[in-house]
């Protein structure tokens, strides 16, 4: 697990280093219609791992009373807000693997969007999903012409 949350750490040092040199006005740039800002992809990495923990670690308690309120709870949000969010709750995130019991590993879990997972695996989700935003990110920068970042 200390591979794991290193990771974590690294990848959320990763997205809001890329977040913070795109110009303030592309923070909140749209590529299309239906398309993500940054900004809205860091507002959901400011509360998404409090959704994992609800599944994997039966002592959290979630700011958020059901998955609704994950999307809306953080709709002004910004930049820093969700920084400072992303980094407590990685952080808790992070305490909580550290005490992950092979039968909280190995027990299943009935996910919104119809699928199973193990623990082990929902332990993984945080990484797997700020890795793929720094990689949207990355996108959105070459959109507008920043092929650097």
């Amino acid at each position: 697990m200390e591979q794991l949350i290193a990771m974590n750490n690294g990848a959320v040092d990763m997205f809001f280093k890329a977040v913070r040199k795109m110009p303030e006005d592309k923070q909140n740039w749209k590529p299309l219609d239906t398309g993500r800002s940054a900004l809205e992809q860091a507002r959901e990495l400011a509360t998404s791992p409090h959704f994992f923990l609800m599944h994997i670690d039966p002592n959290h308690q979630s700011p958020y009373a059901n998955y609704e309120e994950f999307s809306t709870a953080s709709t002004n949000w910004d930049l820093d807000t969700c920084e400072q969010k992303c980094r407590e709750v990685t952080a808790t995130y992070n305490e909580f693997l550290k005490t992950m019991t092979p039968e909280q590993m190995s027990a299943m879990h009935s996910m919104p969007w119809g699928e199973e997972h193990s623990g082990a695996e929902i332990a993984g989700f945080h990484y797997w999903n700020v890795v793929y935003h720094v990689g949207q990110v990355n996108y959105i920068q070459t959109l507008y012409g920043d092929n650097d970042m």
